[in-house]
């Protein structure tokens, strides 16, 4: 899956509120997270998933 892949999923699990987030960086540390090699977000638990998620909110 590609990058862009990855980046579309992740704005979907974040709805309206896409904006208030780094999604590039997200997609980065889910990749690392995968050593490289991410199929689909749905390959993390919904707690780690979130996780990475939190660090990169930048609407405060």
């Amino acid at each position: 899956m590609t990058r862009q892949d990855i980046a579309h999923q992740v704005s979907l699990t974040l709805g309206d509120h896409a904006d208030d987030f780094d999604i590039d960086g997200i997609v980065t540390d889910l990749v690392a997270a995968h050593d490289g090699n991410l199929n689909s977000i749905d390959d993390f638990d919904s707690e780690s998933y979130w996780a990475i998620v939190e660090t990169h909110d930048q609407s405060a």
